[in-house]
């Protein structure tokens, strides 16, 4: 079974720099698990980096060591044009606004993007199972909400990456 990891901006964010304890015991779990944190292009965008840039990290980017070392790999762009995609995210988008209380016109893009992200690995068979790491709870909840409505059921677990998690992460959590 093909597990995809997929990681969205507020991971990196609450771990803080590459100097942070929580940033190396992450980055530390990933790499002796063997496994990648995907992220869709809209979070790469969201820590700096540059989707133009002929090869990443492009030189804003906070996090350069992860993608040289592959355990941050940016998703191949999300296909818009594949119906399930593009209904996934604007269903992620409205069940975010409805969680939220806020319109569906501020929803981060990158919140749907994680959904998105997660509807197109599992369609598309590169992964048989989705973990989501993340520190959204409704785009978290609307991945386990949506994603079992287009045939998807136990397919996708959302974990809620807080602080006392990444305190105690380690390789386990990704085997």
């Amino acid at each position: 079974m093909t597990t995809a990891y997929v990681a969205d901006t507020g991971v990196f964010v609450r771990c803080g720099g590459p100097d942070n304890d929580k940033f190396q015991r992450l980055r530390r779990a990933i790499r002796q698990a063997g496994v990648s944190l995907r992220i869709p292009q809209r979070v790469y965008e969201e820590l700096g980096g540059d989707p133009a840039a002929d090869e990443y990290p492009s030189g804003n980017l906070p996090y350069p060591d992860g993608f040289e070392e592959g355990w941050i790999v940016v998703a191949d762009e999300l296909d818009y044009t594949n119906p399930l995609v593009s209904t996934v995210m604007d269903d992620a988008r409205r069940f975010i606004a409805n969680e939220t209380g806020r319109g569906e016109d501020i929803t981060e893009k990158a919140d749907t993007a994680l959904v998105g992200l997660a509807a197109q690995l599992l369609e598309t068979d590169q992964a048989d199972h989705v973990i989501l790491l993340t520190t959204d709870k409704p785009a978290g909840r609307a991945a386990e909400t949506l994603l079992p409505q287009h045939g998807f059921s136990g397919r996708l677990e959302y974990r809620y990456v807080s602080v006392e998690y990444l305190e105690t992460i380690t390789a386990d959590e990704f085997r």
